[in-house]
Order: C-alpha cells, then structure tokens, then sequence
C-alpha cells in the first residue's frame, strides 16, 4: 500500500520550489509573439501546477518510466514532431528524471524553432537539497540525477546560444519560498535555470566582383612592329 509519493518530483517541498520555477516562464514566454509552446516536466503532479501560457498553444508531457506521457505518449529520443515545431521549449527536471538525457536535449533543440527559447531547470548537484533527497529516496523512490548547468551547456555548444545559468529556491527543501535570501548563498540553492536560443539562419548577400573592361589599343597607338620600322 502506497501511502505517500511515489516519486520524489510530487513530495511538498520540491513542488515549493517547483511552483517558484513555473512563476519566472510567464515573463520569458512573452517574449514570443505566438505559436506553440512545449512543457516538458519531471512528473504527472507537475500538470497540476499553475502556469500562464495563454497566447501560446501549449502541449504538456512528463516523464514516466516507459518514456514520456501526457497529451501524447512517446520515447524520450524520438518525440513526433517536425524540426522547428515549437517557439518556446520548458523542459522542468525533465533531464534529471532520465537516464539518459542526452538523448532528450538533441530531440529539443531539434523540435525548437529559429528565434525560439529553450527554458531548462535542473537540480543544483551542490545544492544540501542533494542530501536531502538521497534521504527521501530511502523509501525506495528514485533517485533523480542531477545534472551541473556548465554540463548543460556544453551539451547545447553549436546548437544553442545559452545564457548564464541562474540559481533558484532555497538552500534547504521548505514548504514555502523565503523572504529574504544572501546573494553569497546563491551556489547552494536547490535548482538552477538557463534560457538558450536557437539563431535565425541570417542569409549573406555575396559582393559582386567588379567586371575589367577590355581596353582596345587605337591604330595610332599601337606600337609598330620591326617590319614597320624597317
């Protein structure tokens, strides 16, 4: 008989920290005009938290231990849609629910369209929230697989353009957000966030060569020969 979660993603805390993630995509989102966005979380409990993405079409997935699930079930390395399907990508500790995240971050790069961001948050793996969790997973709950953003970013080299990572939650698990919170602590806390983008292809307009005109000699001009001369 179950009788807490079943995974470490739905226990309180973590939806805390959750929920104080979700809040930073509104604005991020704004900044794409329209289209269709992609909501990638750790766990089934994360559909139920609040995010505003109204003027966007939104499809949501989450992890599940035979790959992904939600409005479409699929594998984690061969998510079905087209190249450049989606303006705006938020994968929420969907990397380190999987054992293999590599595979997921090619299919989002790939799905993610010119001029759109990609929005990923991960445990912070120096984070005491590591402790925390291995302590919780006692229970027999698995383990997530935290994952360093300088990791993340050179996973996203020659694909993306990623930005600086930023530190997100408290430093230790909490039901509720802190008031107040030391920038000289920012290492330590429970997750991180980094936005990358995915550049427009820019065509170059090639120079022209300029064109030599053929200058014709005149009679009077040319030089005579050693007949003439003679």
């Amino acid at each position: 008989m179950i009788t807490g979660p079943d995974n470490l993603f739905a226990l309180p805390e973590v939806e805390a920290l959750l929920r104080e993630e979700l809040a930073r995509v509104p604005a991020l989102a704004t900044r794409q005009p329209g289209g269709r966005a992609l909501l990638l979380q750790a766990h089934a409990s994360g559909r139920a938290l609040p995010v505003d993405l109204r003027h966007l079409g939104v499809t949501r997935l989450h992890v599940t231990p035979a790959g992904l699930g939600g409005d479409v079930v699929c594998a984690a390395d061969a998510l079905p849609w087209e190249d450049d399907a989606f303006q705006l990508v938020v994968a929420q500790h969907a990397g380190d629910a999987l054992a293999r995240p590599d595979e997921l971050i090619e299919q989002l790069t790939r799905v993610l369209a010119p001029g759109g961001a990609l929005l990923w948050f991960g445990l912070n793996p120096l984070s005491p929230w590591i402790l925390w969790l291995h302590w919780r997973a006692r229970e027999g709950l698995p383990l997530p697989r935290a994952m360093h953003a300088e990791s993340l970013r050179r996973r996203l080299h020659g694909k993306l353009t990623p930005g600086a990572a930023e530190a997100i939650g408290t430093c230790w698990p909490n039901r509720a957000p802190a008031a107040k919170r030391a920038a000289l602590l920012a290492p330590l806390r429970g997750a991180w966030m980094l936005v990358a983008s995915k550049q427009r292809a820019v065509l170059t307009p090639l120079q022209r060569r300029p064109l030599r005109s053929r200058v014709t000699p005149q009679p009077s001009l040319a030089v005579p020969n050693r007949r003439v001369r003679a």
